[in-house]
């Protein structure tokens, strides 16, 4: 699924990551409420913050990728998603637990993110939200079939 030709460029410097679409996900992640500030992966696991995990997904996802460990790749090796998490990559499992807990949230922040770039009715854009999500849990699923 691209949303738009921009795919997050950076500064040559290394810094804040440049893109219109890093900026429509930071729009989309903070207009959904979240249900809670953290995210801890399990009992005893590393807490993440959850606005950092929906900007990872949601980003992942307009990109047309879907699959939790190809994301978990990305965030140890692309700069835009090394930004995101802070160079701390969240591991493939934490992205599956966290979409199944909040994927009312996760389909709220991609609908806005569609509303806001090619798509203006917003139930085409919360049904494409929809197929985004279900394509995550099929991605995974087939992976975990092997």
């Amino acid at each position: 699924m691209n949303l738009g030709f921009d795919s997050g460029r950076c500064e040559a410097d290394g810094g804040f990551p440049q893109g219109e679409r890093l900026t429509r996900v930071f729009d989309a992640v903070g207009s959904t409420v979240w249900p809670s500030l953290g995210f801890q992966a399990e009992n005893g696991g590393p807490m993440f913050a959850s606005r950092m995990l929906a900007s990872i997904l949601i980003l992942a996802y307009s990109r047309g990728r879907f699959a939790s460990e190809e994301i978990e790749e990305a965030c140890r090796n692309e700069e835009d998603f090394r930004y995101l998490c802070s160079s701390e990559a969240p591991e493939a499992r934490v992205f599956r637990r966290f979409r199944r807990m909040h994927a009312k949230s996760l389909i709220e922040g991609l609908g806005h993110l569609s509303v806001e770039g090619a798509i203006t009715d917003v139930s085409v854009a919360m049904e494409r939200a929809r197929r985004c999500l279900d394509l995550a849990v099929a991605a995974d699923s087939l992976a975990l079939d092997f």
